[in-house]
């Protein structure tokens, strides 16, 4: 292949939306593009194949020339899910995700106010300060972020804001070889624990505003590390044992990396961190305490093959216990090991700057025991096939 093109074919389909956005409008002071891609791909679990939906999106990106030096800015995107609905329970952005019957559902909506100088301040939905320090591990296909904390509860990361953050304001700014990024959320949410009510006495659980921020460092143009954390609480009352409820949301921890993804050549990046109430189990109970590894390699070759391996840990450190409704009571269930581990192993191919088609495979190392019994491990393998536009 031809390394001009091979060159630019990997950022038009590594980097940022805008960069392979198509033109709507220009004048001036007014820039509007479209941009985003179709994904397909055939997803087998150990028990059923299916043809899935592969992250498919689009998005507009917005900007505009203000005076003394300041732009306006703005970007919506919408998840497509183009396929219908599917029961396969399989990662979408996330190891924790579920398909939704909707055509277009909200992936970002913000809009901010950027200067060379001050930086930038942007409000609404958007990717969190958090997504700075591990978001560089967060580069397979199919499989990825299982550990990192930024896809945590719903998928997303949108409830704490360490992924895509709901109701979030953000200020970021680089200062030469530093990127400091702030962000809180104004947010009030009642989540629904009817579920959980004990002899007419009703569970409430709520989640409100949340705090984070981030710290970048670029050693070289090759070498970077970064630090940072997010604080939220969780609040309310357990009816099943008549207590309250106050507990912290919290992750922190740090990444190194090394290279660019969309460069030919060696690519790594390597995070951990620690988190309490922050993260779930396999079926969904939060974890009172944690820790993640995760990592990424790959390679990089002139022909526009790029293999690559991902590992992804989420560690509970101690055992834990969950209410079970039975025969209108309560049980207790008692976890006594939560690890979740993961090892990816895929390559891409980048067919020219419009189209690539991967190979991915999920090979399933976790230990997940509740009340003795261990939960069987899922194996996966994805074909998959991407259209950016």
């Amino acid at each position: 292949m031809n390394k001009t093109l091979l060159a630019t074919a990997v950022a038009v389909l590594l980097t940022a939306p805008s960069v392979s956005a198509i033109e709507l409008y220009k004048n001036a002071t007014t820039d509007a593009t479209l941009g985003g891609y179709l994904g397909v791909r055939a997803l087998n679990n150990d028990s059923e194949t299916q043809l899935v939906n592969g992250s498919s999106r689009i998005n507009f990106n917005f900007t505009h020339k203000l005076s003394n030096g300041w732009s306006a800015f703005s970007t919506l995107e919408w998840g497509i899910e183009p396929f219908g609905d599917t029961d396969l329970v399989y990662n979408n952005d996330s190891q924790i995700t579920s398909q939704t019957s909707n055509l277009f559902y909200s992936r970002l909506a913000y809009i901010g106010l950027e200067h060379d100088k001050y930086g930038s301040l942007s409000f609404g939905k958007q990717w969190g300060s958090w997504y700075n320090v591990v978001g560089g591990t967060d580069n397979a296909y199919v499989w990825g972020g299982a550990a990192g904390g930024e896809y945590n509860i719903d998928g997303s990361g949108s409830l704490d804001g360490t992924g895509r953050a709901d109701k979030a304001i953000q200020y970021n700014l680089t200062v030469g070889k530093f990127s400091l990024s702030l962000q809180t959320q104004l947010q009030q949410n009642s989540i629904d624990v009817t579920a959980f009510s004990n002899n007419n006495v009703s569970s409430t659980l709520t989640f409100d505003n949340t705090y984070g921020g981030s710290l970048s460092y670029a050693i070289t143009d090759k070498l970077s590390v970064a630090i940072g954390a997010n604080f939220g609480k969780f609040g309310g009352f357990n009816a099943t044992n008549n207590s309250p409820i106050d507990a912290d949301d919290e992750i922190y921890g740090g990444s190194i990396t090394w290279g660019n993804i969309s460069d030919e050549g060696w690519y790594f990046s390597a995070n951990y961190n620690r988190n309490k109430y922050h993260d779930t189990d396999v079926d969904g109970h939060l974890i009172p305490e944690s820790y993640g590894v995760e990592a990424f390699v790959a390679y990089l070759f002139d022909n526009g093959i790029q293999p690559y391996f991902a590992y992804n840990g989420l560690i509970s450190t101690a055992d834990y216990r969950f209410p079970v409704a039975n025969n209108g009571s309560f049980t207790t269930s008692t976890v006594t090991d939560s690890n979740q581990e993961y090892y990816v192993i895929g390559t891409v191919y980048f067919w020219d700057p419009a189209v690539l088609a991967y190979i991915e495979a999920q090979i399933d190392n976790s230990d997940y025991v509740v009340d003795g019994v261990k939960a069987d491990n899922n194996n996966a393998v994805a074909v998959g096939l991407r259209y950016t536009f």
